[in-house]
């Protein structure tokens, strides 16, 4: 994915976040700050999951193809795609879906991080 086309859906879901907590205090009109901090951390904890979850399948496209292994410095291969969940700042889990490389030479696979 190119930057601006990650930077468009991040200012899309931007709007997602503001819109949902502009409804929410619309709805808790006597909110107190507490509840209002809480309400705008909770939305704010979702999009830096989605952020980060999009951000990390883009790094995979960019840089799937040009991992060398450490051990023999050969070439990696992709080998299908798994999953990886992280727990994330703000009580979020964050599921990606990776590249899974291997390398011809040694045998050793792994899923990129980054």
């Amino acid at each position: 994915m190119r930057p601006e086309d990650l930077q468009k859906r991040w200012e899309e879901e931007g709007e997602d976040i503001f819109a949902a907590v502009s409804k929410w205090r619309a709805a808790h009109p006597k909110a107190t700050l507490a509840e209002i901090e809480q309400a705008v951390d909770e939305q704010l904890n979702r999009l830096r999951a989605r952020m980060i979850a999009q951000a990390s399948a883009a790094a995979d496209h960019e840089g799937s193809q040009e991992l060398v292994c450490e051990q023999c410095g050969q070439p990696l291969q992709a080998r299908g795609r798994a999953k990886r969940r992280w727990h994330i700042h703000g009580g979020q889990e964050v599921e990606v879906e990776r590249t899974y490389v291997t390398c011809p030479q040694c045998g050793g696979g792994f899923i990129p991080s980054g």
